[in-house]
């Protein structure tokens, strides 16, 4: 689509554009108005720049006459030979500060619009922000503050303008999208903020043949529907996953039914030979079962009346046996099952203590679900979590995802009352949209962690599970637009749930070089450090030593013993505005770290989050706190990495 044309739809939107005029190759220019830009206009020529297609600040007729021949010497000795198709437009040179909007059509997420600084020098900028072409106004706002040029919004230099201008703009582009669905791709660059508001001033845009119809979602039973379970593959054989999971799933307040062709028994229950000797339906199924085995035996299952599988076993896309994993999705399809996996660790629900994963049987029930790519990561997380007293609603090993998503997952977790909070380690997507329609709609806060930044990572993350990475900036933009927390830590997923509404932290140390390190780190969280007040000094005076420095951090002094720092924290209990306590405990000679960590099984009225920082002195402390099942730290770092 030509310029002009693109204007004349701009324009149908609400969106201004500059002053224009169009005039043929051979056509003598004229407008009247100045100073001018002149342009080719020409489906040959993209990157107008690159081939000396534009001409700027020309003020008379001659001018522009001169700019028309250049150009045309510009382009055909870069070999663009031009026709009659081929024009010139002439546009009003219009000052202001330069911005960007876009649209890109991404293989993840579909339609994603653009926001940032305009110009030559906008991908030397990059910055930028991303646009789901569905949000809302709130998720607009959300996307466009993630820029510093947002600032402008702000009534910058006296323009006047609030964040609003830039919202509504936003909306046209939206309505321009939905009403021309052929549209694939689209800049406008520069879009000049003046003080009559917003003036689109350069545009193109690309179209396809066709507009893709969106798949509307499946309408499916919830997973977390689980009364009578099949173990298919429970083992004997100790070393085997199905002996695991078997096992794991004793504890299941319903009931549990282990499969196994060779048939005996296991754990004082019968191993039915097959599954159709079960009496009565199953609405559950665990498989661990070689790969090739799983499509029989989930046939096997469909006249017992199953709605959700768990497929352990690996060998499908991840390892190139796409067509497998084709079947497998397929048949699921057809009878609406709902399945998690295949190639994943497996699935545990905290109020039924249905664990039917492979991993550790050391899992306390709660209100945090966990979604996961990553078998791993998963246990990894799950061992962490169970030393800190964290508590699960949830734990979701996806694998590959053959058919339940993160779109799907993330809606049921939202609609059971059990879950209070959603983590989600993510590698790869399929339907970006589908996800961020779920993070749209979703009440519950929830926290992304996702790996393939790196050209690197997203090749592994490719050979582990099977999906595209896509383009990371995108998906934390949008992630985070949407009104979810992106986290740049992997334990984050599990603590900062529990920390969400942190805003003010009171540090208490016996050094004081690691709590200058602990107030930087806090600082670059985003977090203020607590103020203390003449009224907190006075009783802090009274329990600590002379030369204590009378501020926050709180430095007791390196001689302190368990007596000082329990005395501290008795006062600081009283602080009202203190969302937070770190206790620092440094080896010094007569520090008693044991008797520290024994302070820590009181009922504290603020969060206390103990840092025993050192070596092998430190051991005990930390395994009797980890033993109490304490959220405990040996690392300033990461003991701020879920703020």
């Amino acid at each position: 689509m030509t310029e002009s044309r693109l204007y004349e739809l701009l324009e149908s939107v609400g969106i201004a554009v500059a002053p224009y005029h169009t005039f043929g190759l051979k056509e003598a220019p004229h407008v009247d108005f100045y100073p001018a830009a002149l342009k080719l206009e020409s489906e040959k020529v993209v990157h107008k720049s690159d081939y000396g297609a534009v001409k700027l600040s020309l003020i008379n007729d001659q001018q522009l006459e001169n700019a028309r021949a250049e150009i045309i010497k510009s382009v055909t000795t870069r070999g663009v030979t031009l026709d009659e198709n081929d024009r010139f437009i002439a546009t009003q040179m219009i000052k202001g500060e330069e911005l960007y909007f876009g649209m890109v059509s991404d293989p993840v997420f579909g339609k994603t619009i653009l926001f940032g600084k305009g110009g030559v020098l906008l991908e030397l900028y990059k910055d930028v922000c991303y646009i789901d072409a569905r949000a809302d106004r709130d998720e607009i706002e959300r996307a466009l503050r993630l820029t510093r040029i947002s600032r402008l919004f702000n009534n910058f230099r006296g323009f006047g303008f609030e964040i609003e201008t830039a919202v509504a703009f936003i909306q046209k582009l939206q309505k321009l999208i939905c009403e021309n669905p052929t549209i694939s791709e689209m800049d406008l660059n520069p879009v000049m903020l003046t003080k009559e508001g917003l003036v689109a001033v350069d545009a193109r845009v690309q179209f396809k043949d066709a507009a893709e119809a969106p798949q509307p979602p499946r309408q499916r039973e919830s997973f977390f529907k689980n009364r009578r379970v099949a173990v298919v593959g429970a083992s004997s054989d100790p070393h085997k996953v199905g002996y695991a999971v078997a096992k794991n799933a004793l504890t299941f307040k319903g009931e549990c039914f282990f499969v196994n062709a060779k048939g005996g028994e296991l754990f004082g229950k019968p191993l039915y030979t097959e599954i159709g000797a079960i009496a009565g339906e199953i609405d559950t199924a665990v498989l661990t079962i070689p790969g090739k085995h799983i499509l029989p035996a989930i046939e096997a299952l469909i006249p017992k009346g199953v709605k959700n599988l768990i497929v352990i076993s690996a060998g499908f896309k991840e390892v190139g046996d796409i067509e497998g994993e084709r079947q497998l999705h397929a048949l699921v399809q057809e009878h609406n099952l709902n399945l998690i996996g295949p190639n994943c660790l497996g699935y545990y629900e905290g109020s039924k203590n249905l664990n039917l994963t492979f991993g550790s049987d050391r899992v306390i029930p709660g209100s945090l679900a966990v979604i996961s790519q990553s078998g791993a990561v998963l246990t990894a997380l799950m061992d962490k979590a169970y030393q800190a007293g964290v508590g699960f609603s949830h734990i979701l090993s996806v694998g590959n995802m053959a058919d339940l998503n993160f779109a799907d997952l993330v809606r049921m977790l939202d609609a059971d009352p059990t879950c209070e909070a959603i983590s989600i380690y993510a590698e790869g997507l399929q339907n970006g949209s589908a996800f961020m329609q779920a993070l749209r709609e979703c009440k519950k806060p929830t926290y992304v962690f996702k790996t393939g930044k790196s050209d690197e990572s997203k090749k592994a993350a490719f050979s582990h599970t099977g999906n595209l990475s896509g383009n990371y900036e995108m998906f934390k933009g949008l992630i985070e637009s949407a009104g979810c927390y992106i986290e740049d830590n992997i334990e984050a997923l599990i603590y900062r749930p529990r920390f969400e509404t942190i805003e003010q932290i009171l540090i208490v140390t016996n050094a004081g070089g690691p709590a200058s390190i602990l107030t930087d780190y806090i600082i670059d969280h985003g977090k203020k450090l607590y103020t203390l007040t003449e009224t907190d000094k006075k009783a802090l005076d009274s329990v600590l030593p002379f030369n204590w420095p009378g501020a926050n951090p709180i430095d007791i002094i390196g001689d302190a013993r368990s007596d000082r720092y329990e005395k501290t924290l008795e006062i600081a209990q009283h602080f009202e505005r203190v969302d937070l306590i770190y206790l620092v405990v440094t080896p010094q000679f007569m520090t008693d770290n044991e008797a520290i960590a024994q302070l820590l099984q009181r009922e504290w009225k603020k969060p206390v989050v103990p840092i025993f920082l050192g070596g092998g002195l430190m051991d005990e402390a930390m395994r009797m706190l980890r033993g109490q099942r304490t959220l405990a730290f040996d690392s300033l770092q990461e003991a701020t990495a879920f703020l």
